[in-house]
This record gives C-alpha cells, structure tokens and sequence, in this order.
C-alpha cells in the first residue's frame, strides 16, 4: 500500500496521501485528496458483503455507472446515455455515448448494458428492487439498448443509476472483478481501514481533478474532527453535531451540517409476537419522546420524523403528524395485551452506522424502561448488523432510510412491501405483509402524472401509519467539515461526492 501511495502528495492539500501522521512540505507530484470517514463500505459492487446501504452506493458510483446519475438536485441526468426515447409507455430506448470504455481500457457496448442489468434480476444482486419493474433488455445495435417494462412505469430514470454497468465478459467470475467507467476505479481496499481510489485515465471528458481519493475508517468523530484540524485530512465526513458546531469558525474551515433526507426509524417485527399485536406496537410509539431523544442524541439540531421520508421528498404527507409521547397509555395498552409485568426485549443496532447511533439507541432503551419495556441494547457493526437485521432475526432494531432518487416510493419498494419473489420488499426487515398497502404502493409506480403519483404515495405513507411496523424518530443529521483547499458543495443528502471536488483557486 505504501508503494502504491507514496507519490501522492497534496502539497495543495496539506496532507500526503500516503501517510497522513504528517502533513507534507514536499512539492505535490499529484494531487490527493484524504477522506476520514467513520465507517467502511460494506462492498463493492457486485459482491457480497455489499449491502443496500446509500454510502456504499456513492462511493460504488465513483467507479461504476448507469445509464443516468443524480444530479446536484437529485435530478436524473445523463452518463452513459446520451440520450434516449419513449416511444411507447413500456419501452424506452436509450442511446450511448460513443467511445465508451471501462477502466480497463475495454470498450463498453450495448451488450454490457443489458447483460448487468439481467445479472441484477437473474443473480439476485443487491440492487435488483430498483430495477424490478424492467421486463426485458434487448440490444438493439451496439450503441443502442431497449428497455421494456412490465407495467407502465414513468419513474424508471430515478431507478437506473442502481443499474450500474460492468463488462458482460466478466459477470460469470467470483468475485466479479470491481471494473467500470466511472471517473474513478478502485485501487485497493483494506477492509475496516483504508480503501483508495484512482483516477480512470480512460474516463470520458477531462475527468477528476484528483489523482488520487484516499478514504480511512476513523471511528471516532472527535478524531475526525481534530485530524482534519491538524492537517491530517482535507475532508471529516459524518460529525455529530456537537463536534460540526466546534468547527464553525475556523477559518481554514467550511462546515455543511443540518437535517439532511435520512430518516432513523425503529423496525418491529410485526409477523410475531410481541409486535403481531398492534396494541403493544402502539405502546412503542406513544413510549418514545421524541423531542428528548434530539436533545440528548443530537443536542436538539434536528428534526423529529413523523414518516419514512422528510418534507423534501416526493410523497411526504403533510398530514401526518409527530406522535407525542403518552406513557400512561403506553402502559394501559400493555396491559391490555397481556405485559402488564412488562416486556424483556433485545434492541438491535448499529455502532458505526449512523451519526451518533449508539447515543439513539441507549436513549431508545432508556425511554422504553419507563413504560415497563425492558431493552437490552445490542449494539453491532454494520457488517454484523445487516446481516442480522435483513434475515429476520431481530425483533426490534434501529434502521435508517435515504430516498436518494427524492421520491418516496424508493423507500416504501424496499422496506415495507411484502417480500415478492425477490423483487420487491428486499429491505423488509419487519415482515409486514399487507395487501392494500402493497396496492396503493404499486398504484403510485403506474401512475403517469406526478401529483396523482404523490398522492397515492402519501397515502401509502398513511397506511404505514396505521400499521406501524415501522416507528419514524428523526432525521439524522449531518455533517460534513472541508478544508477551505477543497472547492465544494454537497448535494442535497450530503453525499461525498468526490469526482465533484476541485482544488480550490
């Protein structure tokens, strides 16, 4: 690893990329950007441990692409296409920029299109709900693809960035080699420590203004926050608020924080008992205060959640509103069900998963015990975690949602859709199995016009209400520090978006 890095110093950056215990006074060879961020990512795509996890996706989207991306407004823009035609409400035809090629120099054609986007619904692979609604793939000339869905469905764009491309010839491997025509490419990957990426010469256009991205897993969020102080780091991604806020006005410092488009909500298990019973569902939610769980997880910098998606997002219904906390019904309804002793339950969570999870979790707990709800806190790695949490084995557990594509109906496909034949519902951790809900789910994907879109959203967000596998708590908050070397801005879900970043003037 040492060789490999060892020529890239960010004299502009204040930090070799190489080693990061020093910052450099060399003269920079190469520009390198050094990133601490508080986890590692789960996989890379197409592989298994890979998990349907929005941080492994954007930096898997720095090496493989679809046929379009989000853009800054998390419109869909186009990337491989560069352009294409509806002629009917099922077929879509999508033309390619000439001269692509893969990092490895290789040509990429229709046929590696349509060859990744079967893998994803024949393999099973973790991106497969996205693409659910596509009937067929077909080649239509080299630089042509045809794409047939099996009902109408106007929102395909915002589901095929998830249709990332990787050369056909190579699907057959194991593991499938990490090769793509994004504007980077994966150098190497010490998992839990360090990945690194680097520029892919054979990217369209001009590409990155960095030669180099180095990425470390620094779990601590004040370790962060003081290494980027030091020098050590040009980027501290995911701060709590209480460290964001000590950076502000620093003046070699930027600081983005606030609510951004992810929801942390508790999953219950709603096929089994304790929470097949909706009675004691409800004590969990009229349990939970959720103003206090911001002040102390949070220091009250964000906001309460009242549904999977914040206003910002497509779907979002306005009149849903924040349960308030009622302990003394809370208590009435355990009763009633039978716990009048009380409940003895296991709260699965991640430690390193979202911002300050493990402080959201002890507090979860502790507000549940005043209700006679006695939860044992289990805190895991997210690699141990999703594993737990997406096979069913836990009862109650803290998850968390973003709708990247800012339509709620990304959220609703994955978490709370009956499990259907592999194609939907992948996210579904709680076992909630409801026919209407998936009705007014799948109305929503058919429908043509936006606002009649929206409103069977929101009243698929309205059923979810009513049937509570699902307990929304807040907004995480986010924040994201950047040294005033870096030129740039976070989209709207503060993703790093690193091909984005430039040297500042």
């Amino acid at each position: 690893m040492g060789r490999l890095l060892a020529g890239c110093v960010a004299l502009a950056l204040g930090a070799a990329c190489g080693d990061t215990r020093q910052p450099s006074a060399a003269p920079a060879r190469s520009l390198c950007l050094t990133i601490a961020v508080p986890a590692d990512v789960t996989g890379f795509f197409p592989n298994p441990p890979m998990a349907d996890e929005s941080y492994s996706y954007d930096v898997n989207w720095e090496i493989l692409e679809g046929l379009v991306r989000f853009g800054s407004r998390l419109e869909t823009v186009p990337t491989l296409a560069e352009g294409w035609v509806n002629p009917d409400e099922l077929t879509y035809l999508f033309r390619l920029r000439p001269g692509l090629r893969f990092s490895d120099g290789q040509p990429l054609s229709a046929s590696d299109v349509a060859a990744s986007i079967r893998g994803a619904m024949e393999r099973r692979w973790v991106n497969r709900d996205y693409l659910q609604a596509i009937e067929t793939v077909r080649v239509v000339n080299p630089t042509t693809v045809e794409i047939r869905t099996r009902y109408p469905y106007p929102i395909l764009l915002s589901k095929l960035p998830w249709g990332m491309v990787l050369p056909a010839a190579a699907l057959d491997q194991d593991p499938v080699p990490v090769v793509g025509s994004g504007p980077y490419r994966l150098e190497s990957w010490r998992p839990g420590e360090e990945f690194v990426l680097s520029k892919n010469r054979y990217f369209r256009g001009p590409g990155p203004y960095f030669e180099r991205v180095r990425f470390l897993v620094v779990s601590d969020a004040s370790a962060r926050a003081s290494g980027l102080l030091q020098g050590r780091y040009d980027i501290a991604d995911a701060l709590p608020p209480p460290q964001a806020a000590g950076l502000r006005g620093q003046d070699a410092l930027r600081v983005f924080a606030g609510p951004g488009l992810r929801v942390l909500f508790l999953g219950l298990r709603v096929d089994r008992q304790p929470f097949s019973d909706a009675r004691v569902r409800e004590a969990v939610d009229l349990a939970l205060d959720r103003g206090e769980l911001i002040e102390r997880a949070y220091d009250g910098r964000t906001e309460a959640a009242a549904q999977l998606v914040p206003p910002a997002v497509v779907g979002f219904h306005p009149g849903i509103g924040v349960t308030k906390p009622d302990p003394v019904r809370a208590r009435a309804l355990l009763a009633a069900a039978g716990h009048a002793k009380g409940l003895e339950l296991r709260l699965d969570g991640p430690t390193n998963r979202y911002v300050n999870d493990g402080r959201i979790l002890h507090e979860v707990a502790r507000q549940l015990a005043l209700v006679g709800i006695r939860a044992t806190v289990n805190g895991l790695d997210k690699k141990e975690w999703f594993p737990l949490v997406l096979s069913g084995r836990s009862q109650i557990h803290l998850l968390g949602w973003q709708c990247q594509s800012a339509e709620a109906g990304q959220a609703l496909d994955s978490i709370v859709h009956s499990r259907t034949q592999g194609l939907l519902g992948s996210a579904n951790s709680t076992g909630v199995a409801d026919g209407e809900l998936d009705r007014l789910i799948e109305v929503a994907h058919r429908s043509g016009n936006a606002e009649q879109r929206a409103l069977a959203l929101q009243a698929a967000m309205a059923r979810v209400a009513q049937l509570r596998p699902v307990l929304p708590l807040l907004v995480q908050a986010e924040g994201i520090a950047v040294s005033r070397r870096v030129e740039w801005t976070p989209p709207a879900h503060y993703a790093l978006r690193v091909s984005e970043m430039r040297p500042a003037p």
